[in-house]
């Protein structure tokens, strides 16, 4: 009858011991990634495209990454270029940066007057 404490005794001490042993903190390095500047991916896309623009445009879409704002911004540019009114112009706007429809006319004023430094 003794033996089953003493095994007990002994099989909570050696799981006290293993607890005890992972809840160790050791001290890594930890190398999370950065997230990259806005400003500076942009830089890297289009060193032409002014930085004003791109802060306009930031303030009226969010959510677009640096890459999404200077294709849309391209292909706005391009679509003026290939003649397209401004009715159609507004709804492809709107339509490449995900915005309403409402958005569209204000996001081609932004962009229309940097279409010369676009391309």
């Amino acid at each position: 009858m003794a033996r089953r404490p003493i095994a007990a005794l002994v099989l909570a001490f050696g799981a006290a011991l293993a607890l005890s042993a992972c809840s160790e903190e050791e001290s890594f390095p930890i190398d999370a990634p950065t997230i990259p500047d806005f400003e500076e991916s942009l830089q890297d896309l289009a060193p032409d495209l002014p930085v004003d623009l791109a802060a306009d445009l930031q303030a009226i879409v969010p959510d677009a990454s640096a890459g999404e704002l200077v294709d849309g911004a391209n292909q706005v540019c391009q679509s003026a270029a290939d003649g397209a009114d401004e009715e159609t112009l507004a709804r492809d706007a709107a339509s490449l940066f995900g915005v309403e429809e409402a958005e569209g006319p204000t996001l081609v004023e932004t962009i229309s007057p940097y279409c010369d430094v676009i391309g």
